[in-house]
C-alpha cells in the first residue's frame, strides 16, 4: 500500500516559498490503477516525484510498500527506485544504438542480476509487451509505439509492485495512444502492479479506474469508477475477468463511485 500522510513540498524562489504540494494526504491500495491528472502547475508532477522516491517532500510521511521512505539517504532511495518502482516517461528514454534487449536489460543489471538472469527477464517482460519478434531492434528500427513498449518492458524488468508513467502517450498518435492504454489495463489485471498515471487529458485520465484531480498543490477530488466491461487484449487470446474494485479510503478530497467517468471537467 502506498499512503502519503500531510505531505508538503516547498521550494523558496527569493523570498517568497511555494507550495508545490501542500498538506496532502493519500492512500492507494496494491493494484490500483490510478490517474493523477491536472493543469501545468497543478502539483501532479511533484507528486509522482514524491511516489517515485525522486524528491524527499519537506515534511510529512510516505509510506511505501509498509515503510516510511521519506527521510532516507539517497542511496537507498536509489535501490528502492531500482528494486520496487518502474518508470515509463513521455519520450521513451531508449539508448538510441542498443537492442531493445539489450535497453531493457539495463534496471537488471543495476540490480545486480547475472548475465543469464537478466537476459531472461529481459526477454519476458517483452514479450509480455508484445515485442517477442523485435528484441534485437534499436529504437531506430520501431515505430513511436513499439519504442514506448520497449520502454514499458524496461519499468517492468525487475517486477516492482508500482508503475509510474508520465503522460505515456503524450508523443503517440491517438490510435498508438489507445493501444498503449489497453496494454496498461491489462497489465494491471494480469499482473496485479499498482499502476499511477500522471496526465493533463482527463480523457486519458478516465481510462483508469481511479481519477484523482489536484489542482494549486492540493487533491481537489478522488473519483473511482467502475468498469461496466472487460478490456479487450491486443497482445493476448483472452482476459481474465475485471477485478472488483478496491475500497479506497481519502483525506480531505470529495469521493465518489460513478460507473464511468468520460469528457473534461
Amino acid at each position: 500500500m502506498i499512503e502519503l500522510k500531510h505531505i508538503t513540498k516547498s521550494y523558496t524562489m527569493g523570498e517568497q516559498t511555494v507550495h508545490a504540494l501542500y498538506d496532502t494526504n493519500l492512500k492507494i491500495e496494491d493494484g490500483e490503477y490510478v490517474a493523477i491528472v491536472g493543469p501545468s502547475g497543478s502539483g501532479k508532477s511533484t507528486m509522482m516525484n514524491v511516489l517515485g522516491c525522486l524528491d524527499n517532500p519537506t515534511s510529512g510521511d510516505y509510506i511505501l510498500d509498509g515503510k516510511s521512505v521519506a527521510k532516507l539517504r539517497d542511496d537507498r532511495l536509489a535501490e528502492i527506485r531500482n528494486q520496487h518502482i518502474g518508470f515509463v516517461f513521455q519520450r521513451f528514454n531508449l539508448l538510441g544504438r542498443t537492442s531493445a534487449l539489450r535497453n531493457v536489460e539495463l534496471p537488471a543489471r543495476y540490480g545486480g542480476k547475472s548475465d543469464k538472469e537478466r537476459r531472461a527477464s529481459a526477454m519476458a517482460a517483452l514479450q509480455a509487451v508484445g515485442l517477442g519478434d523485435r528484441m534485437n531492434h534499436t529504437p531506430v528500427e520501431l515505430s513511436g509505439g513499439q519504442q514506448q513498449r520497449v520502454a514499458i518492458a524496461r519499468a517492468l524488468v525487475n517486477k516492482p509492485t508500482l508503475l509510474l508513467a508520465d503522460e505515456p502517450t503524450g508523443a503517440l498518435d491517438s490510435k498508438t495512444g489507445e493501444d498503449i492504454l489497453t496494454l496498461f489495463e491489462n497489465l494491471q489485471k494480469d499482473r496485479t502492479i499498482t499502476i499511477i498515471m500522471v496526465t493533463h487529458d482527463h480523457n486519458i485520465a478516465a481510462r483508469a479506474n481511479r481519477v484523482i484531480s489536484i489542482r494549486d498543490g492540493k487533491i481537489e477530488s478522488d473519483i473511482v469508477r467502475q468498469k461496466s466491461a472487460e478490456v479487450t487484449p491486443p497482445l493476448r487470446a483472452s482476459a481474465p475477468a475485471a477485478a472488483d474494485m478496491p475500497k479506497v479510503t481519502t483525506n480531505g478530497a470529495k469521493h465518489a463511485l460513478v460507473p464511468a467517468l468520460g469528457g473534461s471537467r
